[in-house]
């Protein structure tokens, strides 16, 4: 998305990705990024007004949404290093001999994707711990330093209801020491992307499609489970949400050829 904004301030094209960067310019110069000179005057009240014409009930939480990426997006370039396979490894590794007692450790977000190949890199890493260790709370600062990792305290369940189960669905990855490595339940992880709407989020939703590593059916019917519950969560708007579960149940799958 910051790739898209850049190219479209560079145009001049007003989009929500070129408003993002706008807002962000002061702190994505420093990092070294080539923001052009001319950006938008008040950027932030502009991105809330831009996507409350094209998504009039769901601008609250999008608006939230690209804050937060943008945000993570930042303290990455100051890390000066995207989080790749192999720095999740190291990270991985590192935790292991950290830890001094069993846990379970999950990965979600941009994280599962690089682990599972849909992509190369990611901003940060989203974990939750399960049970919460203060050794390894107290070893992530030095952590973050030495790997160049941008770490962040992330669930699914912090953006919407708790989907049942999720710990029987969530795959495993490796143990190291005393931690058990999984991602966090790719059903739960889908139903935030599907929400949030980002085009790199709608891409691992299809990736996870098409290894089938998720069924439509099945997610649609987590999705039914969770909603009784969505008024919890006062940035969803429900209605919005159902719409966008049913467009991913309702595609097609591509048509393979010989």
């Amino acid at each position: 998305m910051i790739r898209e904004g850049l190219r479209d301030l560079a145009a001049g094209c007003e989009s929500a990705p070129a408003l993002l960067v706008a807002l962000g310019a002061p702190r994505l110069r420093r990092a070294g990024l080539p923001i052009p000179a001319l950006t938008f005057d008040d950027a932030e009240h502009r991105l809330y007004e831009f996507l409350a014409r094209a998504h009039a009930d769901s601008a609250h939480s999008r608006y939230n949404a690209l804050i937060r990426r943008l945000v993570s997006f930042e303290r990455a370039c100051e890390c000066g290093v995207l989080a790749d396979a192999a720095r999740i490894h190291a990270f991985m590794d590192a935790v292991g001999r950290a830890a001094k007692r069993e846990i379970r450790l999950y990965f979600t977000g941009g994280a599962t994707a690089v682990l599972s190949g849909w992509r190369s890199s990611t901003i940060d890493v989203d974990i939750v711990m399960i049970p919460e260790d203060d050794q390894v709370f107290r070893s992530l600062p030095e952590l973050k330093e030495s790997l160049e990792l941008n770490i962040e305290l992330a669930s699914p369940a912090d953006f919407i209801p708790e989907v049942s189960g999720w710990q029987d669905r969530s795959p495993a990855i490796d143990r190291k020491g005393k931690v058990a490595y999984y991602h966090y339940d790719l059903y739960s992880q889908a139903l935030v992307k599907i929400e949030r709407g980002h085009a790199q989020d709608e891409a691992d939703v299809q990736e996870m499609i098409s290894s089938r590593a998720i069924d439509r059916t099945r997610l649609m019917r987590h999705f039914e489970e969770i909603e009784p519950l969505l008024y919890r969560f006062p940035a969803i708007d429900p209605a919005s949400f159902r719409r966008a579960v049913e467009r991913v149940y309702k595609a097609e799958a591509p048509q393979q050829t010989s």
